[in-house]
C-alpha cells in the first residue's frame, strides 16, 4: 500500500481505546496504520496487539519526544505517502483518498 497512516503514542492508551477504533473503521481499506510507541509503560502496546491485530506496532525502547519518536518510526515504514496525526483524534469515513488525490496532484 502506498499510503501510511502514522501515530505516535506515549502512554496514551485512554486516547487510543477512545480513537483508534475509528482509525481501524476509517483507515484500513486505504492505508496501512502505524502506532508508533515511544516507550510507554501504561500498557498501551498490549492493548493494541490485543484488541487490534491489523495495526503495525513500531516500538520503540524510550521516549524520543515527539519529533524524535516520528523520525526514528518513520525510518522503518516504506510508503509512498505518510499521513502523520495526533492519538487524539476521531476520522470519518473517506477522510484519506482525498489528502493522498492532493498529493497526487501536486507531486
Amino acid at each position: 500500500m502506498e499510503t501510511a497512516v502514522v501515530i505516535l503514542n506515549y502512554n496514551g492508551i485512554s486516547w487510543l481505546e477512545k480513537f483508534i477504533p475509528t482509525f481501524v473503521q476509517n483507515s484500513k481499506k486505504d492505508a496501512k496504520i502505524y502506532v508508533i510507541d515511544n516507550g510507554s509503560n501504561d500498557n498501551s502496546v498490549n492493548f493494541l496487539k490485543s484488541s487490534f491485530t491489523e495495526l503495525n506496532i513500531i516500538e520503540l525502547p524510550e521516549n524520543l519526544g515527539f519529533a524524535g519518536g516520528y523520525n526514528e518510526g518513520l525510518k522503518k515504514i516504506d510508503s509512498k505517502y505518510f499521513i502523520i496525526v495526533n492519538s487524539d483524534i476521531e476520522v470519518t469515513p473517506n477522510w484519506i483518498s482525498p489528502l493522498v488525490k492532493i498529493l497526487e496532484n501536486n507531486s
